[in-house]
């Protein structure tokens, strides 16, 4: 008689996310998946549309005044989604409209399921929702160490901080780049990002010096620009994401990295992003990052326009120097900063191993 050993069953991990995504929950899919977990999408956005009433109109009027009864309708529909998936860990990320009632409805029906929340934003857009649920999540992962406190304060149970990181199947270090391309994102420094005032002047200062900028990103750069005229010279158009960020990020000789004034002192992603890109970034000051990237190792940190104009202008006459400060950083983001170690210390935090599979035990 032959006897078969039972292999253990795969890490169940259920993300709140639609499939594929190229935001924050998207990258840690990816790395679960490179992990060998068992990585299954809920998308609430999807839900939260087709419990709308009124067609296109109730869809966009419940985007900004949440509908109650909507919002219950999509949120009835994920506790029934993770009660059938029956998950060892599910991920929620930011300001994710999943009711506090919800988060303890699936504490009641699957006693061995971790709740995690993914943090990413500055704590000005903490709503009294997603507060509310703050006590039923088994952890509450924050971009930002000097957040810790508040979310505790606020009624998590455990909270750990946890950075951003590169998403290298998203950002691959090395594409290929027609000779069309390289003429397309040609420039002394790039930016990609969203609109914002202390960004727009850290343009507007570069090219003052006589600095070469594009930017790739979204309409606002010309909508809210306090200089429209001249945001229609250096935006490009469009946001690019994925090869074309990479494109962009090599073909320019530097990268800016102005971090959002109320994410201070807190990394960005597009921190991580550039490095794995193997650029050198002109980073606005940010302390939390100082002690695992100090000065020119992957990145060069300005405080002042003076000093952003400078040290750019420094980097552009260094080609040899940049090269070794982008592959600084680079190494640096392998060894420890990508969306595999963050995945990892996400389970480890919650008691789960993607090395032995899971018992899928109810909490201690």
């Amino acid at each position: 008689m032959t006897f078969r050993v039972a292999k253990p069953r795969r890490t169940v991990v259920l993300l709140v996310a639609r499939a594929g995504e190229p935001g924050l929950l998207g990258s840690y899919g990816r790395a679960l998946v490179e992990l060998g977990a068992d990585v299954r999408y809920w998308d609430l956005q999807q839900r939260l549309d087709g419990a709308a009433r009124l067609g296109v109109l109730g869809r966009r009027f419940n985007a900004f005044v949440p509908v109650p009864p909507w919002n219950a309708r999509a949120n009835r529909e994920f506790v029934v989604a993770a009660r059938a998936a029956s998950p060892d860990v599910i991920f929620v990320a930011g300001t994710a409209r999943i009711e506090p009632g919800a988060l303890a409805q699936i504490r009641a029906s699957l006693p061995g399921t971790r709740l995690v929340l993914i943090w990413p934003d500055t704590l000005l857009n903490l709503g009294p929702q997603t507060i509310a649920g703050l006590p039923f999540y088994d952890l509450v992962a924050t971009y930002s160490e000097q957040s810790v406190s508040s979310f505790v304060r606020l009624g998590a149970q455990e909270v750990r901080w946890i950075p951003f990181a590169a998403d290298t199947v998203l950002f691959p270090a090395d594409v290929s780049t027609t000779a069309e391309e390289r003429r397309r994102f040609a420039c002394d420094v790039v930016f990609i990002g969203n609109y914002r005032p202390e960004r727009e002047r850290a343009i507007l200062a570069l090219l003052d010096s006589g600095i070469d900028v594009k930017v790739w990103g979204g309409t606002a750069w010309t909508r809210r620009s306090g200089a429209p005229r001249r945001a229609r010279r250096y935006w490009q158009g469009t946001p690019i994401l994925g090869a074309d960020f990479v494109r962009a990020t090599r073909c320019a000789r530097a990268a800016l990295n102005v971090i959002d004034d109320t994410n201070y002192p807190a990394a960005n992603m597009r921190f991580f992003e550039t490095m794995a890109c193997r650029a050198a970034s002109l980073v606005s000051s940010c302390p939390e990052m100082r002690s695992f990237f100090p000065e020119e190792a992957g990145v060069v940190y300005f405080d002042t326009r003076e000093q952003l104009v400078s040290k750019a202008r420094a980097l552009l006459a260094d080609e040899e120097r940049t090269r070794q400060i982008a592959q600084e950083g680079y190494q640096r983001v392998l060894a420890g900063h990508t969306y595999v170690h963050r995945a990892r210390e996400v389970l480890s935090s919650v008691g789960l191993s993607l090395d032995h599979g899971s018992s899928h035990e109810s909490r201690s």
